[in-house]
């Protein structure tokens, strides 16, 4: 893999681009409630905790912050995320796209799923692309590390920027004990994407997450 085709954020290159980058909205949100994965396979859960904080859902109550909520990697196991998912299950063997989709349905969002091998690298950029532009809307994507030349297999981040001149988007490692965010192109993106779950035997891909509310402007 060419050195530059994975850029990290803590670099000075990594910085010029997130100055020149166009599509940067929801990174702010993101960057607030971003949090790091409580257990190696806790990367979906980490990533939802971060999108549905940073999109405003209504959280569960949180007695250590009572009267304030927010959504954390205990309490997103609401008794409806339990029909769906136990907190062993997941610590054993994390989730595939499908699994992390059932749980974030759980919540006041509608969560689109996306397997990448039914899109070419144009349609999954734009696709991408349209959703980080919308205030309402939130991503996480579901790749392999080995493509990006990174220790390990599946991985779950969120998506946070796009810089359309150089053709990368941010992606934020929720393992922020392992690797920073990095800034990927777009191609190399959409080959970690189109790799196989061994789990679920399907593509990976991504989910995008909108606001119940979001749905109505939209309309």
């Amino acid at each position: 893999m060419p050195e530059d085709d994975v850029i990290y954020f803590d670099t000075d290159e990594g910085a010029s681009l997130f100055n020149s980058a166009d599509v940067k909205g929801h990174f702010w949100t993101i960057c607030r409630y971003f949090v790091s994965e409580k257990f190696l396979t806790y990367c979906g859960i980490a990533s939802s905790v971060t999108v549905l904080n940073s999109l405003g859902v209504d959280a569960p109550d949180e007695p250590q912050i009572y009267p304030y909520k927010m959504f954390t990697q205990d309490n997103l196991f609401t008794d409806a995320v339990l029909h769906h998912r136990r907190p062993l299950d997941v610590e054993k063997g994390g989730n595939t796209l499908e699994q992390l989709a059932s749980i974030v349905s759980c919540f006041d969002v509608e969560v689109d799923t996306h397997f990448a091998n039914s899109l070419d690298v144009g349609g999954c950029r734009d696709m991408l692309v349209a959703a980080l532009k919308s205030p309402d809307q939130r991503v996480i994507v579901d790749f392999n590390r080995k493509t990006l030349h990174q220790k390990g297999s599946g991985h779950f981040s969120p998506l946070a920027a796009y810089d359309s001149c150089h053709d990368r988007f941010l992606l934020m490692d929720v393992a922020r004990y392992k690797s920073p965010p990095c800034w990927v192109k777009a191609e190399v993106l959409y080959n970690a994407l189109t790799g196989e779950d061994s789990v679920s035997q399907k593509s990976r891909g991504f989910l995008i997450i909108t606001r119940r509310d979001g749905l109505a402007t939209a309309s």
